[in-house]
C-alpha cells in the first residue's frame, strides 16, 4: 500500500535571512527551521491491510522528527557549493521487511525534484536507505517531500563537508566564496601539497594573505628562497611572484583572496593563479612573510589585510558589535561556541569557517576555548561600534 505524505514539516526548510544550517556529526544540532507546518499522513482510502492507521502515522511522525537534522546536514553539504538552492525533493520509499534479518529494507526513489541539485538528492537518498524504519512501516511505501527555501546568504561552514580537488600533488578546496556566501567581498581556500610537490611559480593577480598549517618553503625572483612553519603569514600584494613548496613533507596552508569572487577554476582543481613562464620584464614585488603571529595582530604594509589569533576562553563572550567597512573571516583552528548573526544564532565548532560581510551585527560566545584566525579585509581603523 502506498501512503502519501502531504506535507513534511519543518525538514530542511531554511530562515531567509543569511545563514547556513549546522554542519555534520559529530556537531551541534542545528538551529531551528522555518517550515510549512505538520505534515499529515492517510492511509489509502479503503485499504485495510498491514499495521493500524494510527501506528504508521506515529511511525511516520518518529522519522520525520529523527530525519531532521540528517537533512539539514545534506543540504549544508551541498551549499558549500552554492548556497541558493531551493525547491521540493519528494521521494517514494519502499519499505520491506528483511526476513531473518529482524529490520527491513528501504529502496528510495526520486519522484519529483525542484530543486535541480543533484548532490542534495543523492543525500536524501543515502539517508532515507540507511534509516531504521520502524515495524508499522513494514510492506508499505511512503512519499515524503523535502521543501528548501533559498537564504539570503550563507555566514558559516563546516570546512569538514568542502569537496577537494587537486591536479598531481597539489589540491585546493574552495571555503568561502560568493558562490557559497553571497559575498564577492573575498574568497578562502585551504591548499594541501603532497611531499615533494610545489604549485610553481604564480603571479597573484589579487591581494594574498596565507596562514600556514604547516612547515614548507616559500620562492620568489625578489625574495630568494625561505622557510615557513605553522603558523607563519605569508603576504603577497597584487603582482607578486611566488612558488609554495613541501620539499621535506605534506604542507597545508589557508589563503584568503581579495577581492573574492566565484572561484570555478579552483572548485575544478585548478590554482586560482595564473602561472609565470620565464622572460625579463619588470622585477614582480616580493612577498612578507611574518614569522608566527601568535596573538599579536600584523598588519599588512598597504592596508588590504589585518590578521591576529583570536583566543576566546569557555564561557567568554564578545559583545555584538559591527564593523562598519570591513569584511571578517574565521577559519576555526579549535574549539566552538555559538555565533549570533544578525539575531540568529548559528552554532561554531571547531572544523567552521565564518564570513561577516561588513555593517553586519554579530556576537561570539564560547562553549569551549575557541581559537581562530581572524581576517579583516581592508585592515580599516581596527574599531567597532559594540552593542549592549
Amino acid at each position: 500500500m502506498t501512503v502519501r505524505l502531504a506535507a513534511l514539516g519543518a525538514l530542511a526548510a531554511l530562515a531567509a535571512c543569511g545563514h547556513a544550517p549546522a554542519p555534520a556529526p559529530p556537531a551541534p544540532p542545528p538551529p531551528a527551521a522555518q517550515g510549512s507546518g505538520p505534515g499529515s499522513a492517510q492511509p489509502e482510502p479503503g485499504s485495510t491491510d498491514g499495521p493500524p492507521p494510527a501506528e504508521r502515522l506515529a511511525a511516520i511522525q518518529k522519522a520525520m522528527n529523527e530525519l531532521d537534522e540528517a537533512a539539514q546536514q545534506c543540504w549544508a553539504a551541498a551549499a558549500t557549493e552554492r548556497f541558493d538552492i531551493e525547491g521540493e525533493i519528494a521521494l517514494l520509499i519502499d519499505i520491506a521487511p528483511a526476513p531473518g534479518q529482524g529490520g527491513a529494507t528501504a529502496k528510495p526513489t526520486v519522484v519529483r525534484d525542484t530543486a535541480h541539485n543533484p548532490g542534495l538528492a543523492a543525500c536524501l537518498v543515502r539517508i532515507l536507505a540507511a534509516y531504521r524504519w520502524a515495524p508499522p512501516l513494514y510492506g508499505q511505501a511512503i512519499q515524503l517531500p523535502f521543501r528548501f527555501r533559498a537564504p539570503d546568504g550563507q555566514n558559516t561552514i563546516d570546512r569538514a563537508l568542502v569537496a577537494w580537488h587537486g591536479q598531481g600533488k597539489v589540491s585546493v578546496a574552495v571555503l568561502l566564496d560568493e558562490n557559497n556566501t553571497g559575498s564577492d567581498a573575498a574568497s578562502m581556500f585551504e591548499l594541501a601539497i603532497a611531499g615533494g610537490g610545489t604549485t610553481g611559480p604564480r603571479r597573484a593577480d589579487r591581494g594574498e594573505l596565507w596562514y600556514f598549517l604547516g612547515a614548507g618553503q616559500v620562492r620568489s625572483p625578489s625574495g630568494g628562497s625561505r622557510a615557513v612553519a605553522a603558523g607563519d603569514l605569508l603576504y603577497a600584494p597584487r603582482g607578486a611572484v611566488r612558488e609554495v613548496a613541501a620539499p621535506a613533507g605534506d604542507l597545508h596552508a589557508m589563503i584568503v583572496i581579495a577581492p573574492g569572487g566565484r572561484e570555478g577554476a579552483a572548485r575544478s582543481g585548478a590554482l586560482p593563479t595564473p602561472e609565470v613562464g620565464g622572460g625579463g620584464g619588470a622585477r614582480p614585488p616580493a612577498p612578507l612573510i611574518l614569522p608566527a603571529a601568535g596573538a599579536a595582530a600584523a598588519a599588512i604594509p598597504d592596508g588590504a589585510f589585518a590578521a591576529s589569533i583570536l583566543t576566546l576562553p569557555s564561557g567568554d563572550r564578545l559583545a555584538e558589535h559591527v564593523h562598519a567597512d570591513q569584511t571578517e573571516l574565521l577559519y576555526v583552528l579549535a574549539g566552538g561556541g555559538t555565533l549570533t548573526v544578525n539575531g540568529v544564532a548559528l552554532p561554531v565548532t571547531a572544523t567552521s569557517v565564518v564570513q561577516i560581510p561588513r555593517n553586519t551585527r554579530h556576537a561570539l560566545v564560547a562553549t569551549s576555548e575557541v581559537r581562530a584566525v581572524q581576517i579583516f579585509t581592508p585592515a580599516g581603523p581596527g574599531r567597532a561600534k559594540v552593542h549592549p
